[in-house]
């Protein structure tokens, strides 16, 4: 057997082992978002690519025969782990699909606001309240500029929108709601993120059921779009 056979020898043998190794494959989703990749278990634990981590916010750097990983959330008060996606990428945290469709500049009772389109689905069997399914008062939104900065919407009239539509609405399985959600115009350049702080408390005790993830809480990169 010369050189160049046996090699293809070891390598069919090295792939026949590792796919009898592999007990299932399973489908990977990083923040919210489905990838291309998959997961597989072995052993009866589960692995995942580095590109997974990389996506993240890990470094993970490959020498020799070790591999290293490195990486934290990011600080500051208006940081949180979330789900994240650009404009027009639905975002699921297993109990509610949502997306941004659009950021503007625009006028509200007079007032020079940034507007945010927001699209609402519930993705569960039951008619949710939505103050009892995850969401929060006014307070739980917050537009984040390039440099840091944040704005709330801490005016009722300007919120009346969301409240009407989305929070203090009963929304049946499957259905879908749109709100405008307006922030103070304080400043030109436009906003670059829209943050959505979810409550993880009383969706338990009032309908039983549970988020999908430990970080229900939505991020929209508003400066990109799917």
């Amino acid at each position: 057997m010369n050189s160049r056979i046996l090699a293809w020898v070891v390598v069919g043998a090295l792939g026949l082992v590792l796919a009898q190794a592999v007990q299932r494959q399973l489908n990977l989703v990083v923040n919210g978002q489905a990838q291309s990749s998959k997961a597989i278990v072995v052993g009866g634990q589960t692995y995942v690519p580095l590109s997974a981590l990389r996506a993240l916010g890990v470094t993970a750097a490959v020498s020799g025969n070790s591999v290293s990983l490195s990486g934290s959330l990011a600080g500051g008060a208006d940081q949180r782990a979330s789900l994240e996606g650009c404009l027009n990428e639905w975002l699921f945290n297993g109990i509610w699909r949502a997306r941004a469709t659009k950021v503007e500049p625009t006028e509200v009772n007079g007032l020079k606001v940034w507007a945010v389109t927001l699209e609402v689905r519930n993705a569960t069997t039951k008619t949710l309240e939505a103050w009892n399914a995850g969401f929060k008062d006014l307070s739980s939104l917050t537009l984040a500029f390039a440099d840091g900065a944040t704005v709330r919407n801490d005016s009722g009239a300007l919120g009346r929108d969301y409240n009407d539509k989305i929070y203090n609405a009963a929304i049946p399985q499957g259905a879908a709601v749109t709100a405008q959600l307006n922030f103070p115009q304080s400043r030109t350049d436009p906003p670059t993120k829209l943050l959505i702080e979810m409550d993880t408390n009383n969706i338990k005790q009032k309908y039983n059921l549970t988020f999908n993830t430990p970080n229900p809480s939505l991020r929209f990169k508003l400066d990109c779009s799917r």
